[in-house]
This record gives structure tokens, sequence and C-alpha cells, in this order.
């Protein structure tokens, strides 16, 4: 074997190191501010910056799963019966592209932007409790738009989050890492 291959193995051990122990850090900064803080805004602000970080991604969102009165129901085999679900952020990234998004966003963002629209890449994570890559948003089947002048949207990750019970009740969005995703990129996540 030549030696630049054991090199390069050592590179890419040590790389995977390096990003592992990022990952743990920013757990554990998360952990201490829920300790000291409890302030929901400021821990999942500061997730949603560290991830965005760590995936080398422009823009995202960490929100709950919330849902409608009952009249609606809604059975999916990871949801229980209740009302129809929708998203609520609790941490989004400011993307604002002209007065009016600016001031919707500084109205909206600290309580919770609301999203009902699931016929959506997110919406898609919410709807089948199954992560999403979508590395060609633009032609992909699950796509719902963008809003006029909203910035591109090259690459899609969503990330189910599920409860002991195996519920969803939540999940992450980032989007825009250089090259897209992979299941390496959900592997480390």
């Amino acid at each position: 074997m030549p030696p630049f291959a054991v090199v390069g193995n050592m590179e890419d051990v040590l790389q995977q190191l390096e990003a592992s122990n990022k990952l743990l850090k920013a757990l554990t900064q998360a952990q201490s501010q829920f300790i000291v803080d409890a302030n929901p805004r400021t821990l999942f602000d500061g997730l949603l910056e560290t991830l965005l970080e760590l995936t080398q991604s422009e823009y995202g969102f960490i929100g709950e799963i919330h849902y409608t009165d009952k009249s609606e129901p809604q059975i999916e085999a990871h949801m229980k019966v209740r009302g129809k679900p929708y998203l609520k952020t609790h941490a989004i990234t400011n993307i604002a592209w002209n007065e009016s998004t600016r001031n919707l966003y500084e109205e909206n963002a600290p309580k919770g932007m609301e999203f009902y629209n699931l016929k959506t890449l997110f919406g898609a994570v919410i709807v089948t409790g199954e992560t999403v890559i979508a590395n060609n948003p633009a032609t992909d089947g699950r796509r719902g738009g963008l809003p006029d002048g909203h910035p591109p949207l090259n690459a899609f990750l969503g990330l189910p989050l599920f409860d002991r019970d195996k519920q969803l009740v939540g999940m992450v969005g980032i989007a825009n890492r250089p090259g897209g995703y992979d299941e390496l990129m959900i592997t480390y996540l």
C-alpha cells in the first residue's frame, strides 16, 4: 500500500473525528444553555446556527408539529389521530428579501412562524415521517414552489424528529449546502 493512501485515510479519520467533536460540542452547549437559561428561543436559535455551520448550509429552520382542531382528522403511522398537522418554527433563518418579508419575519419569528401548506418539501417530511433529500428541488415532485423573491433553493434536507413513543413531534430543515446532501450527512446528524 502506498504511504500516501494511509495518509489519505488518516486525514479522513481526522476530519470525521473533528466533525464528530464539533457536533458533540454543539449538543453540550445546547444542553448547558437550556440548563442555565431555559429560554427555548435562545436554545433553538443557537442549535440552528450551529447546525448550519456544521453542515455548511445557507439557511434553515427547526420546527414543532402542531395540529388544527380535531374536526379534520389526520391518520398516519407516525402520528396519533388528531387534527391536520402544520409546522410552527422555534428557530428560522432570516432570509427576508424585501421590506414586506422583513416586517413579516420580525413580527412573527419571535412567537414562531406557522406553515400550513404541506404540499412542499418540508411538508413531505411531516406527511410521511421520513427524511427528505432534494438536491434538485426545482424538478422534485414534492416541491411546492417558493414565494416571489425568495432566495434560491438549490438543495434541501428535511429531518423528522420523533419522541420516545415514535410520534412525529418536529423537524429540521436546512438548505443550500454546496454539493447538496447525502446519506453520510444524515448519519452524521
